[in-house]
């Protein structure tokens, strides 16, 4: 991204505000549930790795050789963490955003859900934000740098918040969606949540997203960005990965957040848990795949075949 000179930048940024549509509160939801989806596409953690991301989307015919929509009514989930460890998360914001428009268009539906890295980010925790990243974002800033600071914290600070470029949007979208018979969610339901259904499941996320509210999900070390009890199989986790099923009305369940280390996609649980992220990214080995699923059937896409999911493991 070209860095703007101050004088430009007082001048754009003011009219940029008055054109941008009202930030979003916190009572807005984004859809969460959605029927008859013919075809769904999941894909696990980017970390900043916009041409994996390309990749792993032109290998499940998404998109085009010049990154396009082709996909037509499918819906993509992308199940969070686009952002931290590598330097190329605006580009993949940048994509997925406009990939949401031409998707719409043409019937389908792209849905970047929230992941704990993108609520760090919104938040202030940037500990994984490489300095090639932050210095990325000085042209969206509206002052200069503090002396000593990273160069681009300003910027990032303006980006992530509630009516900045990427604050905005993230603010529209939703922790956890319901597609046909399957929930999909960053790092799991787990069955202490403190409610009963989709709607009010992304509220309370959203509560730490939006000042003067009561502390809500998005932190919560049991939340739905952070939690790992069906990947990791603690004691007792099928049982309650049933519970939570049968209270959301669902399936399966679909999740990122915790990397398998060969890099395949897993099921666990007689299906019933479905383990998406790979290690996507370069820093993560660069292993692409991405889950369908049509009707009752789920296979997972890979660069040298397709693999249909049986029963799972343990």
């Amino acid at each position: 991204m070209p860095d703007l000179s101050p004088r430009l930048v007082a001048l754009v940024v003011p009219l940029l505000l008055a054109a941008a549509p009202p930030a979003p509160r916190s009572e807005e939801g984004a859809p969460d549930t959605f029927s008859g989806v013919a075809r769904v596409v999941a894909v696990g953690d980017v970390h900043g790795d916009v041409g994996a991301l390309k990749d792993v989307l032109r290998m499940a015919g998404l998109i085009n050789a010049k990154g396009r929509w082709i996909g037509g009514k499918a819906h993509l989930v992308q199940t969070g963490d686009i952002p931290d460890r590598g330097e190329h998360s605006r580009e993949a914001y940048e994509l997925l955003m406009r990939l949401e428009k031409e998707a719409l268009a043409a019937g389908g539906r792209v849905h970047a859900l929230l992941g704990n890295h993108e609520v760090m980010n919104m938040l202030g925790d940037l500990r994984y934000v490489a300095p090639a990243e932050m210095a990325s974002y000085a042209d969206q800033a509206t002052q200069p740098d503090e002396a000593g600071a990273p160069r681009g914290l300003a910027g990032h600070r303006a980006a992530y918040g509630p009516e900045g470029r990427y604050g905005r949007w993230l603010r529209t979208h939703a922790a956890v969606v319901r597609i046909n018979d399957t929930l999909f969610v960053h790092g799991g339901v787990a069955p202490g949540v403190p409610v009963n259904t989709l709607a009010e499941l992304n509220a309370w996320v959203r509560r730490d997203l939006f000042s003067g509210n009561e502390p809500g999900g998005a932190r919560h070390p049991q939340g739905p960005l952070w939690f790992r009890g069906y990947a990791l199989g603690e004691e007792g986790a099928e049982a309650a990965l049933d519970g939570v099923l049968s209270r959301f009305g669902a399936r399966r369940m679909v999740m990122g957040h915790t990397t398998e280390r060969e890099g395949k996609i897993r099921a666990r649980f007689g299906g019933k848990a479905v383990l998406i992220d790979t290690g996507l990214s370069t820093g993560y080995g660069h292993h692409l795949a991405a889950l369908e699923i049509k009707g009752d059937k789920l296979t997972a896409l890979y660069p040298d075949g397709r693999v249909e999911l049986t029963s799972g493991t343990p």
